[in-house]
């Protein structure tokens, strides 16, 4: 799987959203099943069970919309709710640092002073640039969790299924 922000997949099935939501719910019943999970309507959220997750494990979200004759399935991979606030609130800290290093920096320069609060730009983009280094080797220490849950989902609609050309 290649490595991106928030890895996505689609498939078609000619199963109706309504047996598709049936199997998940009886493979999610299934004693000694491998993942968990939550079914909202239209929409299910996998999960790696308690006693295997570690800070990387990957939570896939899968929404179903009617495509014509068939299903169609999204899955989109994600870390889990306090990963996924952790870095969101160190990207806001990091553009706020860069915001304020090129206010204060480009005060300082129209007063023909030396712009030394300039530097908190390039701290910024090193935060960022570390940031997502950072994410991008979390999802490669969760890509086998990923191939769990996306496994887990296949053998749940037990149906041969194609993948859907990606929109980008």
């Amino acid at each position: 799987m290649p490595l991106k922000i928030r890895p996505s997949f689609t498939i078609d099935t000619p199963l109706t959203i309504e047996e598709i939501l049936a199997r998940l719910k009886d493979h999610l019943n299934t004693p000694g099943a491998f993942c968990g999970g939550a079914i909202l309507n239209d929409y299910v959220i996998l999960h790696i069970p308690e006693d295997q997750e570690h800070f990387w494990s990957p939570r896939l979200t899968i929404s179903l919309k009617p495509a014509g004759e068939h299903t169609r399935i999204r899955g989109l991979f994600g870390p889990r709710p306090t990963v996924w606030t952790l870095f969101a609130t160190f990207y806001l800290f990091a553009v706020f640092l860069g915001f304020v290093g090129l206010m204060w920096g480009g005060a300082q320069w129209s007063l023909g002073m030396e712009p030394q609060a300039l530097w908190l730009v390039g701290a910024s983009g090193v935060a960022l640039t570390s940031a997502y280094g950072i994410a991008l080797i979390g999802q490669k220490l969760s890509e086998e969790q990923m191939h769990v849950l996306r496994d887990f989902l296949y053998q749940a609609i037990e149906e041969p299924v194609a993948e859907a050309p990606q929109a980008s």
